[in-house]
């Protein structure tokens, strides 16, 4: 067994393969008289779904060599993906066995929905056996040279290919784990980065971030934390950009780790794992939408001719005073009126509106509500004429809105407001 400074790295690379697309001869445009309509109505934004994390930093073993770092990395990463990337649910298991792993791993087998993404971090102890070129997660429970309460690598790759989430990433902070991704290697060529993000998450993905190859890697460093754990906890706070993938982060974590210890840290797909080549993308402040090239509407799209999409009306929530008696009966998940949130609802974005079968004008009166993400969960006529035959696709629409979170009384919430849209000319 490696010394307790020693930890078992799930060897991972990048994966992506963006395809060229071929370049076809187009005839001259004709020259045409009066004013030309250069709008270009704007590739509709895409889902993210809901945030998942489960987190596992191992100290205090029970047969083998106690580690330093593992409680303390574990609990501020998992701290950072809920206050800066709203993860929707985040399971912190400390000092964790055999069977609390395997019963969070069932757990998500039987709950998560296929639009979800799904983020596994470990700290601990590993062990590669050179006899069967297998490696291993080790619980606090396992025993040196008794394998049956050690996590292999094949049981990770069983298990979340059978979690249904739309993306699942590991980031492994341990030792010796080379058999596990091994010839693995894709090339990836970037695109213009929200056509980046959008292919990415078009495609499933089961990718592995590691602290090291197939190599003993540093338990003590900077601050309190592994060099590997330190290096990913603080890129993630310093990426410039509000939307980003696993693999973008990577290359700074790489340079951080590998600058200052003998590691070099991994990022690969994993094998028989269901992978179809997309990544896990981090979104800041749990932003539920990713637009598709173009659909910003800053000056230079203007310049070549996009129009963003319609911003929807604000949210009318002014702060009204608690009625009496109301506030001990409303609990966690409860709804609670926009009137009487901590804050006022906003759009955390703008969102595309669908379009009238016919040229005229009309006012939708509906009632929305969200949930404790903001996500919009169900939307109602409120009044006036009904939705105008409108029903399928204002849901369909409303489905990509979504809110700051509402709390009350620093509780997270569900909320209902009304939205009044004007359609047509």
């Amino acid at each position: 067994m490696s010394p307790a400074r020693k930890r078992f790295a799930v060897v991972a690379l990048l994966a992506a393969l963006l395809g060229s697309l071929p370049t076809y001869a187009q005839k001259p445009a004709k020259r045409q008289r009066g004013v030309k309509d250069n709008y270009v109505a704007p590739p509709p934004p895409v889902p993210l779904g809901p945030y998942y994390a489960l987190v596992i930093g191992n100290n205090n073993y029970r047969y083998l060599p106690k580690l330093l770092t593992p409680v303390n990395d574990a609990t501020a990463f998992a701290n950072l993906l809920q206050s800066q990337y709203g993860f929707k649910e985040r399971k912190l298991l400390l000092n964790a066995t055999r069977d609390d792993i395997f019963a969070a791993l069932t757990e998500y087998r039987n709950t998560l929905p296929e639009n979800s993404n799904l983020l596994i971090f470990f700290a601990g102890h590993g062990y590669h056996d050179p006899g069967t070129d297998e490696a291993y997660w080790l619980p606090v429970d396992a025993q040196k040279g008794n394998p049956d309460r050690w996590i292999s690598a094949n049981d990770i790759t069983t298990n979340i290919r059978a979690i249904p989430s739309k993306h699942v990433l590991v980031i492994s902070d341990s030792c010796y784990s080379g058999a596990l991704t091994r010839g693995a290697d894709i090339a990836i060529r970037p695109l213009e980065p929200r056509t980046y993000l959008v292919k990415m998450l078009s495609s499933k993905s089961r990718n592995l971030m590691s602290s090291g190859g197939d190599e003993p890697v540093i338990d003590g460093g900077a601050e309190g934390h592994s060099v590997f754990a330190n290096a990913v906890l603080r890129f993630l706070r310093e990426m410039e950009d509000e939307q980003f993938t696993a693999a973008d982060l990577f290359p700074r974590i790489k340079r951080g780790v590998a600058g200052r210890s003998e590691q070099v840290p991994q990022y690969s797909y994993i094998r028989n794992s269901g992978d179809e080549f997309g990544d896990f993308v981090f979104s800041r402040g749990g932003k539920g939408v990713v637009y598709n090239s173009s659909a910003g509407g800053d000056e230079s799209s203007k310049k070549h001719g996009v129009v963003p999409p319609r911003s929807l009306p604000d949210i009318a929530c002014e702060k009204e005073s608690d009625p009496g008696g109301l506030g001990p009966k409303i609990r966690q998940g409860d709804l609670v009126p926009c009137k009487l949130l901590d804050q006022p609802l906003n759009w955390q974005g703008t969102y595309e509106l669908p379009k009238l079968p016919a040229q005229t004008k009309w006012k939708a009166m509906l009632t929305l509500t969200v949930d404790e993400d903001g996500q919009v969960t169900d939307i109602k006529p409120r009044g006036g004429a009904g939705l105008q035959g409108m029903d399928t696709a204002l849901k369909a629409a409303a489905q990509l809105w979504q809110t700051n979170p509402p709390t009350y009384k620093g509780k997270r919430v569900k909320s209902s407001f009304a939205l009044d849209i004007e359609f047509g000319q």
